[in-house]
This record gives structure tokens, sequence and C-alpha cells, in this order.
């Protein structure tokens, strides 16, 4: 037998307030739990967060220091470095010029030794007074001139005499120092006699000659070429007077 469908209504029965109330507050409850936790979460990864970071400034901070450190270090050996290269150079300056003073003073020595050695032991072996050098240059339009008598080998007594120097132009006498006269001479061992005559050029073929007449009556004399001699040259004078320091020497 057929049965006729239906339409069946069911009604269910109404919520009350309290529990749509408790729904409610639960679910609120809920919400804020789920807040409170993914707040609490997000403070932890916040503080752990900001650790790592105090962590890698404080890192960072030393190292910063420690290169400043090797910096300022760094900056003390360069200084250190350029004080020593600074003392360094200075003191092969002063080197530099101790030596050369030193090569000056041995070549000074060493003439002065040969001087000396020339009135002790000389070339020719002949005791007595001689007229050893002359040196002459131009200097402000006159012919200038330093003699150098010496007595080799004894010295025991004193050498006197009178000196003269005449200059010549092939065989003719043109000059004589000193003029109308001699220069008269008093030494033991040796003596040097500077003098000048009036002379603005050498043209070639000048020489002067040299006399010296003894107390005794011995007369000795040199010849002595000169070559063309100008004011640029180095003064002789000075030469010879840096190698008879020691000496008497007589203007």
């Amino acid at each position: 037998m057929l049965r006729k469908p239906t339409n069946d209504l069911s009604i269910r029965p109404k919520m009350s307030r309290s529990a749509v109330m408790a729904l409610v507050v639960g679910g609120l409850f809920v919400f804020l739990a789920s807040c409170y936790f993914a707040y609490g979460e997000g403070v932890r990864s916040g503080h752990k967060k900001y650790n790592e970071d105090q962590a890698l400034i404080s890192q960072l901070n030393s190292s910063v220091k420690e290169i400043k450190g090797d910096l300022a270090s760094a900056q003390q050996s360069l200084t250190f470095a350029q004080r020593q290269q600074q003392i360094q150079e200075e003191a092969y300056k002063q080197i530099s010029k101790a030596y050369a003073n030193s090569e000056q003073k041995n070549s000074v020595l060493g003439s002065r030794l040969d001087f000396y050695r020339s009135i002790i032991s000389p070339e020719d072996g002949q005791s007595g007074p001689a007229i050893q050098d002359l040196k002459h240059q131009i200097v402000d339009g006159k012919l200038s001139f330093d003699v150098t008598l010496v007595q080799a080998i004894k010295h025991k007594h004193q050498v006197r005499g009178n000196l003269k120097v005449v200059l010549y132009e092939g065989d003719a006498l043109v000059a004589q120092w000193p003029a109308s006269s001699t220069r008269s001479v008093n030494y033991q061992y040796f003596q040097q006699v500077s003098g000048s005559i009036e002379r603005s050029a050498l043209v070639g073929g000048e020489k002067l000659k040299v006399e010296l007449e003894l107390q005794g009556g011995e007369r000795l004399e040199r010849w002595f070429p000169l070559s063309q001699a100008t004011s640029s040259q180095a003064s002789n004078k000075e030469k010879t007077a840096a190698k008879l320091d020691d000496a008497n020497i007589s203007s």
C-alpha cells in the first residue's frame, strides 16, 4: 500500500538568552586568548631578535674598537718609522759631511807632510837655504805671488838675507818687487813671502826670477815660468796658507 508523501514541519526550541550570552562570551574569550597568545609570541620573538641585535652590535663595537686600536698602533709605528728615517738621513748627512771633512783634512795633512818632508829630506839631497816654490795669480789687475823659502836638512842657524822677485817677458826685464829695493828675510825652517806686481793679464812667455842674497854673500836664484792666470782661479795664497797654518808666515 502506497503512502503519500507529506511535508513535515520541525520546530526547534528557541535558545535561551543566557546560552547566547555564554556562547558570545566563550567566543570572545577564545579570541582574546588567541590575541594574547599571539602578542606573547610576538613579544618573545621581539625580545629574542633584540637580544641578537644587541649581541651583534656589541660584537661590531668590539671589532671597531679593535680596528681603531690597530690603526692607532699602525700610526704610532708609522710616526716612529718616519722619525727613525729622519734620524738616519740626518746621521747619513753628518757622516757624509764628516767623511768629506776627513778627506779634506787628510789631503791637507798629506800636503803638510810632503812639505815638511821636503825640508827634512829634499829631492836633490842638498842642505841649506833654498827657494822651494812660487804660486801666482792675477787679482784686481795685479800679479800676486807667494814665494816659499826653506832651510833643508840642517836647521841649527837662522837664515838671513835679502829677497827680490823680477818679472821678465822673454829676456826683457819688465818689473821688480820690491820696486826699488829688496825684502829682508829671517827664518830657521821656512818662510812664505807674499808680494804683487802691477799686471792686468799674462800674454804668454812671462817668467819670474826669484833672487835670494844671503848674509854671507851667497846668492840663490830660481826661475818660474808663468801660466795665464785669471781672477777666476782659486787663491793659491789661501791653499798655501792652509798647508802652512802652523808656520811663521811673513807678508
